[in-house]
């Protein structure tokens, strides 16, 4: 018997023995051997994957500056049939989120399952009432919609609703786009399971992405946003408009409005500032489509730039109607058509629409796209139908010659400008740098519409516009640059009253340098103070905002004076306009590398943009140093590195 006792008690100890021997061998391999199973499983223990986070990828302008945000935030909601201590909890949270303890427990309605208690609270509300821990009250992470520059390009960009969804502008065009597949975001649990939403990086989306980038250049938004607050200061005026292009591949490089929009709050504005007025909006062009039809009488061979026109002495007879010129003191006789365009004579511009003709004119609208949208990537856009036949008497054609009793978009407008600024392309406008096709390569959206030579012709004559010897256009004048371009004042129709003799829509159009235009710049101020004319208010306007445009964009010509640029010290001389360069092909796929040197940044991503992924870049100015260098085959694969100066 005792001899079973000592075999039973050496088994007890041998089993004791084993079982430390075991736990001890399992401590050093959790401790000291590395297992990605069970560091998994710590994962799934001590972080929650919420899947329920939208994530909207952000704008970017076309340099990679952002222009809208997604933004971490934490949203407050309640189970009221979970809570026990409803006033207590009533009382905390009006001493977090202010209001009265009456007003929470009317929301905290126990017969209700769920309540949202605060959408997208503040990090330090957030931090306070987690730290209370009230039963029955939860916090879900968000994400919230953020414009760092608030009014910046506002109803461009547009907003979107608390639950991320675009309301306006291109957030609204692109909302499917712009939102990924739900966000996985993780979100660290405390020692007893529960959510935590206290560590700092509790809003950082496992899902990461470019964003999409626009044609828009922050800083050039920047300057029209200022000339537009200076041009309301000194002009008043129900509306003020500034849009910025580059005429060759339509890309819209700002869009600006006046009155203000913060996407931010969209609620503090009335409902009409958020409408983006360059394709919203419908308005009588007035002396801004007198060049137009010069144009088509020129390239019809109806006339040339010299032909003679009978401006009546300012007095054009039509039936029982007559035609008179703006000033009463503007009494043209027999004057060229170039003339006709730089006097801005309505009973000249009346002839030679009378000359077109109704179905040449019609098709003249139809060629430059003014009888349909623009096609741009934003919401909203319309567009005025040509009237019916019967309309279409001689008195209505002679007006129209003139922009009056015939509407456009301001959009429109501008963009019938471009083909005077790009060897007679029209060109669709484009928002986003996906879109922008490379010139001189296959061109889906420009359509020729006018021949060189007419374009030519019809440079020189708006360049009268801003030159000539009492020409409408000379205070868009810049020294040292040659701007082309047309004033309009267009008096503006109000339904059942006719025309109204005290509100006009002034408006000036135009692009430079003339000879080789970089730029296409409209200016449209609706209803400004006296004086009203074009050449008085959006003149001036228009100029400044070129001044500053082409100061950052670094394509002042040496010869110009700059002295009058802002923010450039006297006597500083800037590049000379520098041809593009074109990338030859050496293979299929593959390409031999272009030098670069001495572009800005803009052209150097003009010209890489198409062909390779990957281009770094770093310093300011110009193209000093890059890599590969030229002459080297490179693919889309190939990794561009570009080193600028401002000296080089």
């Amino acid at each position: 018997m005792g001899q079973w006792i000592k075999i039973r008690l050496g088994f007890v100890y041998i089993s004791f023995v084993a079982f430390f021997i075991l736990i001890g061998l399992r401590l050093f391999q959790l401790q000291l051997w590395k297992d990605s199973g069970l560091e998994g499983l710590a994962q799934r223990q001590y972080h929650k994957v919420n899947k329920k986070i939208q994530y909207r990828q952000p704008l970017l302008d076309r340099n990679g500056e952002e222009l809208a945000v997604s933004m971490p935030s934490v949203s407050v909601f309640a189970h009221p049939k979970m809570i026990k201590a409803r006033r207590k909890t009533a009382i905390s949270l009006a001493r977090v989120l202010g209001g009265t303890p009456q007003k929470w427990l009317q929301k905290l309605d126990k017969k209700k399952n769920f309540v949202w208690i605060h959408r997208q609270l503040t990090e330090e509300l957030a931090t306070k009432l987690i730290a209370l821990k009230l039963h029955g009250v939860f916090v879900e992470p968000e994400n919230h919609r953020f414009y760092p520059n608030s009014t910046l390009a506002a109803q461009t960009l547009g907003f979107t609703d608390i639950d991320g969804n675009g309301i306006a502008g291109i957030e609204l065009f692109l909302n499917s786009q712009l939102i990924d597949a739900p966000s996985k975001m993780a979100i660290p649990r405390d020692g007893k399971g529960n959510l935590s939403y206290l560590e700092k990086n509790y809003g950082e989306s496992l899902n990461s992405k470019d964003g999409v980038r626009l044609t828009l250049d922050r800083r050039i938004q920047h300057v029209v946003d200022e000339e537009l607050e200076k041009a309301e200061a000194l002009h008043g005026g129900k509306n003020i408009m500034a849009i910025v292009l580059d005429p060759a591949t339509g890309e819209i490089i700002a869009m600006g409005q006046r009155p203000l929009l913060d996407s931010n709050h969209p609620n503090q504005s009335a409902a009409a500032h958020a409408t983006n007025l360059w394709t919203s909006y419908l308005y009588e062009p007035g002396s801004t489509l007198k060049p137009i039809f010069a144009a088509e009488a020129i390239e019809s061979g109806l006339l040339n730039a010299q032909s003679k026109v009978d401006c009546e002495m300012g007095h054009l007879k039509i039936g029982n109607m007559v035609i008179h010129e703006a000033e009463d003191n503007h009494k043209f006789g027999k004057i060229s058509l170039a003339e006709v365009i730089q006097h801005s004579s309505n009973a000249g511009a009346a002839k030679v629409a009378l000359t077109l003709g109704v179905q040449r004119i019609k098709r003249t609208l139809e060629k430059f796209n003014l009888t349909k949208k623009t096609e741009i990537s934003l919401p909203g856009e319309i567009f005025s139908v040509l009237k019916s036949d019967e309309v279409w008497k001689t008195f209505y054609q002679a007006t129209v010659g003139f922009g009056q009793g015939i509407s456009f978009t301001p959009l429109q407008m501008v963009m019938a400008y471009a083909p005077f600024a790009n060897d007679g392309y029209w060109v669709r406008p484009k928002i986003m740098l996906s879109e922008v096709e490379i010139p001189g390569l296959q061109n889906t959206t420009a359509r020729k519409i006018l021949s060189s030579g007419t374009v030519k012709a019809m440079r020189d004559v708006l360049v009268s516009v801003t030159e000539g010897d009492k020409a409408t256009g000379t205070k868009a004048r810049i020294e040292g640059i040659k701007v082309a371009g047309k004033t309009g004042t267009a008096q503006k129709y109000e339904p059942g009253k006719g025309y109204d003799s005290k509100k006009y829509l002034s408006s000036f159009i135009g692009f430079l340098p003339a000879d080789k235009p970089e730029l296409l710049i409209g200016v449209m101020i609706d209803e400004p103070r006296t004086p009203y004319y074009g050449g008085m208010t959006a003149a001036p306007v228009f100029k400044r905002i070129a001044e500053r445009s082409i100061q950052i964009m670094d394509r002042v010509p040496r010869t110009a004076v700059v002295k009058n640029l802002v923010q450039l010290p006297q006597n500083k001389v800037m590049p000379e306009l520098i041809p593009m360069p074109e990338i030859r092909v050496a293979a299929d796929g593959v390409w031999y590398m272009p030098n670069l040197k001495g572009l800005s940044m803009r052209e150097a991503l003009r010209v890489m943009g198409e062909h390779v992924n990957s281009v770094k870049m770093a310093g300011e100015g110009f193209v000093d140093k890059q890599y590969p260098e030229s002459g080297t085959i490179i693919s889309p694969r190939s990794e561009v590195s570009l080193y600028f100066s401002p000296n080089s």
